[in-house]
């Protein structure tokens, strides 16, 4: 039954000129809420986190640098990057994150992005 009734609806579809088929498109994308551009946009992530995983051996330029990458004080900054998995920055785009963790990996520290 199901073999027929889906046929039927193909052969239907296939006498549709292209305006009629375009149309037809966007009444079922509508219907069952299956527009591609929302999908999209939904999956693409805007913003990006940085944690600190390993400092590597350059400490104290590590410190300074988390200083200028996040407005933390010395002491908090120090403080930062003795914590195991620690945050250093949330909320950022692709372009800052790409940006924040080349200068901390040149220093040699590891960090997880997520």
């Amino acid at each position: 039954m199901e073999k027929v009734l889906t046929d039927n609806i193909l052969e239907l579809i296939s006498k549709l000129n292209l305006i009629e088929l375009s149309d037809l498109i966007l009444k079922i994308e509508n219907k069952f809420n299956l527009n591609i551009n929302n999908q999209k946009s939904e999956t693409t992530k805007n913003n990006f986190s940085i944690f600190l995983k390993d400092i590597g051996d350059k400490k104290i330029n590590l410190i300074k640098l988390i200083k200028e990458l996040t407005n933390l004080s010395l002491k908090e900054s120090k403080d930062l990057i003795e914590k195991k998995d620690s945050l250093i920055k949330s909320n950022l785009n692709k372009e800052e994150c790409d940006e924040m963790v080349k200068k901390i990996v040149s220093l040699g520290a590891k960090v997880e992005i997520k």
